[in-house]
């Protein structure tokens, strides 16, 4: 769905989407971009719409769920309701839930509408049913905006074999508005159709950087990462998937196909422990004893599994609603005997097998960091941000995560300016768009020469 374009603040108040909730469908989309526009806003905005779902207010429920990409919930809480915000809600999540049929007939004659994204709203179930004839009749007097209207045009095209000006149509979409989704999605598509892989996963970068991140867009995506042989991050993508829609059929038969591919890269030793943290990490949250208060902050937080725990950070459950320090040193007990700990999901999706972060034990940020000086408590907090909390450039951000397997700040600064420099395709630029965004936090790189040992993977 094109979203209107707006340069997102770099604060957000969440609490003037539920005390002033969106009337149209248009005003809605542009929400979107508003609240999801970095990690932390969007942490913010989904814990938000869990308290209004607490608190039984089913229409922020719905608005609140559909910008935060889930759908399903969105769809629940719309109920049979027939105006038009319950109507786009409901229509655009079953589009997106691959519902499309039923999109289609509850979105018919939409596109007459004057609210530009509920019009677009039919042209999409159109363009998903594969009704170019209808959808080449409506888009001659829907009132949509130029990006989208582009973007159509660029459907149509394609569905006339003319590959080449659809490709123009996409370009000139995103050229309007770069967080055109669909247009950047049917760009990557016509790129890896070609043969232009590398183009394909540029794109894909691009894509998976915005919030929600479309389920198709998790399958292509994944999907090239398996034509490529990296089952790993292959998985990571079908995952994703498969936590935004848990039946879509395509993603549990992708998703089983790159992980039983697995066992032709890993040794017998790593899949198997990798099995058992698996096997662990679906333990219900219910199965340990904990107090009162951390077990209604969790289920507050609708984390039900250890799955669910481990994928956040410390920073990310202490910015909840009435979880603190004490429930937090429980939390990590509990952890600790189960030879876990919190953050152990990647950037990708994946986790941590238990042998891969036995070393941070010793890893002393006083001793390791002290050309830092004295850390106050929000250099401490940064050094336990996410990689993509950065906000880096993808080629940034694929040298450091992908090629030096680092995912939290600390792990970048145990590396020195030198070392970063002799990675291969980690070049001046990238060094000093890292510096500046550490630099942001008080934090810098250790300086060349002084004698860092880190080592590099092969």
């Amino acid at each position: 769905m094109n979203m209107q374009e707006l340069e997102a603040p770099s604060t957000v108040d969440t609490a003037a989407f539920f005390a002033a909730p969106p009337a149209t469908p248009s005003e809605l989309a542009a929400c979107r971009a508003t609240y999801l526009h970095d990690t932390a806003a969007a942490d913010k905005f989904a814990s938000a719409v869990r308290d209004a779902r607490q608190g039984g207010n089913d229409k922020l429920a719905m608005l609140g769920a559909w910008v935060c990409g889930e759908y399903g919930k969105a769809i629940d809480s719309a109920g049979d309701g027939l105006d038009d915000l319950s109507k786009f809600v409901r229509g655009d999540g079953l589009r997106e839930l691959d519902r499309k049929q039923e999109a289609c007939e509850l979105l018919s004659g939409c596109s007459t509408s004057a609210d530009a994204v509920m019009a677009a709203a039919e042209l999409h179930a159109l363009t998903a049913c594969l009704n170019f004839e209808s959808l080449r009749k409506a888009l001659k007097t829907a009132k949509v905006t130029e990006a989208d209207k582009l973007y159509f045009q660029g459907r149509l095209l394609e569905q006339d074999g003319e590959y080449t000006g659809a490709a123009t149509a996409y370009s000139e979409a995103i050229a309007i508005d770069d967080a055109h989704i669909s247009a950047r999605s049917r760009l990557a598509y016509r790129a890896d159709l070609h043969g232009d892989e590398e183009e394909a996963l540029r794109q894909y970068g691009e894509l998976l950087t915005h919030r929600p991140v479309p389920l198709s867009v998790l399958l292509n995506a994944g999907i090239l990462h398996e034509d490529q042989g990296n089952f790993e991050k292959a998985c990571g993508c079908f995952s994703a998937a498969l936590r935004s829609n848990p039946n879509d059929k395509r993603a549990i038969l992708f998703f089983q196909d790159a992980h039983e591919s697995l066992d032709m890269y890993y040794d017998e030793d790593l899949e198997h422990r990798h099995d058992q943290l698996m096997k662990v990490l679906r333990t219900p949250i219910t199965d340990f004893e904990l107090s009162v208060r951390a077990r209604n902050c969790l289920a507050s937080m609708d984390i039900r599994s250890l799955q669910e725990l481990v994928s956040h950070t410390e920073l990310e459950l202490l910015e909840f609603k009435n979880f603190g320090e004490t429930s937090l040193n429980e939390i990590k007990r509990v952890l600790t005997a189960k030879n876990l700990r919190l953050g152990m999901r990647r950037d990708d999706g994946t986790f941590l097998v238990p042998d891969e972060f036995e070393s941070d034990s010793g890893f002393d940020v006083e001793r390791e960091l002290a050309w830092l000086g004295p850390l106050t408590d929000e250099m401490r907090e940064a050094l336990e941000l996410q990689i993509s909390g950065l906000n880096l450039s993808v080629r940034c951000h694929r040298a450091l995560v992908e090629r030096l397997n680092l995912h939290r700040v600390s792990d970048i600064l145990r590396y020195s300016e030198e070392d970063l420099m002799s990675m291969p395709n980690f070049g001046i630029t990238s060094l000093e768009e890292l510096k500046i965004r550490l630099t942001e936090f008080d934090l810098s790189l250790r300086s060349s020469g002084s004698g860092n040992n880190a080592e590099f993977e092969g």
